[in-house]
């Protein structure tokens, strides 16, 4: 009978250490063959706002599709080239002329998303108007209208330290009467 007890013990004993070690298994796993959590997406985002309102645009005629545009270094070098080579970025990521910004409005709002290529600055963000189709791949068609600024003085153009997985606000005002010096 003494025997008997022992290797009840024993097996007791045995029973426990692996409940404690399959415990401590399932409370240090981590989710297993889950996949790994999505970081956040860094971003650009704001508002552009038009001084004087809906009323301020120029003729219907003339505007096309406008866009908010980031680039790398200031002053741009070459617009087509940049935008192909991943040194500029814009809103929305599509080349369709009927993919823009609100258009004859007070405001509109904008997200420019950086992909897998996270510039770490931006050094010259502004807000595009394509006011010529047949030029639409080249800086001729385009005018720049406003641009980010944090003193107020559109001359002024400010950058932007990209800190991965934030979203950087920068709102921009456009003047249509007094746009920014042009960059190209």
């Amino acid at each position: 009978m003494h025997g008997r007890g022992r290797n009840t013990y024993s097996e007791l004993l045995c029973g426990v250490a692996i409940t404690v070690c399959i415990a401590c298994i399932a409370i240090n796993c981590d989710g297993g063959l889950a996949p790994p959590p999505i970081p956040p997406p860094t971003s650009i985002s704001g508002v552009v706002r038009f001084v004087g309102g809906a009323a301020s645009w120029p003729p219907r005629d003339s505007v096309w599709t406008m866009r908010v545009v980031a680039f790398r270094q200031f002053p741009p070098q070459d617009l087509i080239g940049d935008l192909f080579q991943g040194r500029a970025y814009f809103t929305p990521s599509a080349l369709q002329l009927d993919s823009t910004l609100a258009l004859f409005s007070d405001s509109a709002r904008y997200s420019l998303v950086f992909g897998d290529s996270i510039p770490p600055r931006i050094s010259y963000l502004c807000v595009a108007l394509l006011v010529d189709t047949a030029k639409v791949l080249s800086t001729q068609g385009w005018r720049v209208v406003g641009v980010y600024t944090t003193t107020g003085n559109q001359r002024e153009p400010s950058s932007i330290t990209i800190i991965p997985g934030r979203d950087h606000r920068a709102d921009m005002t456009v003047d249509f009467k007094n746009p920014p010096p042009q960059p190209f």
